[in-house]
């Protein structure tokens, strides 16, 4: 009879686990139906596994379970719902696996099919996350790995898809003209201009609007400055060949090593938070600029178990 009673509030907070899990996923799905089962997603994962993250919490601080639901479950509940918005575009979008765990984001970038990814959204729901008095090591996870993610793709989607501005140019040396092709261009823009400017000089001599003189003049000083002008950029052309060639080597680079993280964290094994982050410090050091709660987050794994 003891162990039923002290069982009771455990089974208890356990069915307001399921009930809640289960009107998320349908809230979303635009269904009430209490008892159909909860279908494999990401999103119900996430809730489960927080829902039972909440319900350790609860047992291990004997709180009872009239105040479990509102305040311990919901705020923990109410952390996924927030992330699921981040990383959905429409409000009324009623997609379940709102995150793709297996994705390589090299392959996204290059099929332009860039994930949506609300960044102060997200820094927001990592802030509400690490103020809550528990944890879920899948939360753990998922917010690492986006955090990564939103970084990765940004970085990577205007470095290697070309938005061209109003002038042709491009600020990824990726996608910038070869410099060897920006010299010969000039060379040819330079004489057409020069060369027609002394055209129209010797044009305007024999219609008699100016000397024969004055068209010397204008063909001579032309002359000279195309010569000038090809004098200074053939000079300048094996400099900004070899700053072109670092520019690429280095964007390469910085995309290579914000690959070798995220694919590391695709493991289904535990990982080293602290692993992650001194790879996440070394990449910071060669120009990554990481949004500030991901060291936050690896920060909080480490001090609590050092893996997630």
């Amino acid at each position: 009879m003891n162990d039923e009673l002290n069982l009771h509030p455990t089974l208890r907070m356990q069915t307001m686990c399921t009930d809640s899990v289960r009107w998320m996923v349908n809230s979303v799905l635009n269904e009430d139906d209490r008892q159909k089962p909860v279908s494999r997603s990401v999103y119900a994962y996430q809730l489960q596994e927080m829902a039972n993250a909440a319900l350790d919490h609860a047992n291990k601080n004997n709180i009872h379970p009239d105040h479990f639901e509102s305040a311990v479950l919901e705020s923990g509940l109410s952390v996924v719902e927030h992330l699921r918005w981040a990383l959905v575009r429409d409000a009324g979008d009623k997609q379940l696996n709102f995150w793709d765990e297996h994705v390589r984001p090299l392959d996204k970038i290059r099929a332009h099919n860039v994930p949506y990814i609300d960044r102060s959204s997200l820094e927001g729901v990592v802030d509400d996350y690490l103020a809550m008095p528990y944890r879920s090591r899948a939360l753990d996870r998922l917010l690492i790995k986006v955090l990564v993610a939103v970084e990765f793709y940004a970085y990577g989607d205007e470095m290697m898809n070309p938005v061209y501005s109003s002038f042709g140019s491009h600020a990824s040396p990726l996608m910038q003209r070869h410099v060897l092709l920006a010299y010969l261009r000039g060379l040819l823009v330079n004489s057409i201009f020069f060369g027609g400017t002394a055209a129209v000089g010797f044009w305007a001599a024999s219609s008699g609007w100016v000397s024969e003189g004055a068209a010397g003049w204008i063909a001579g000083i032309c002359a000279a400055l195309f010569l000038l002008l090809s004098a200074i950029s053939t000079f300048a052309l094996p400099f900004s060949w070899r700053a072109q060639i670092k520019a690429r080597r280095n964007v390469r680079n910085l995309l290579s090593e914000m690959n070798t993280i995220y694919s590391e964290l695709r493991s289904d094994g535990p990982i080293s938070a602290r692993h992650i982050r001194d790879r996440a410090n070394s990449t910071t050091q060669i120009g990554v600029v990481w949004p500030a709660p991901l060291f936050t987050m690896l920060d909080d794994v480490i001090a609590r178990t050092g893996r997630f």
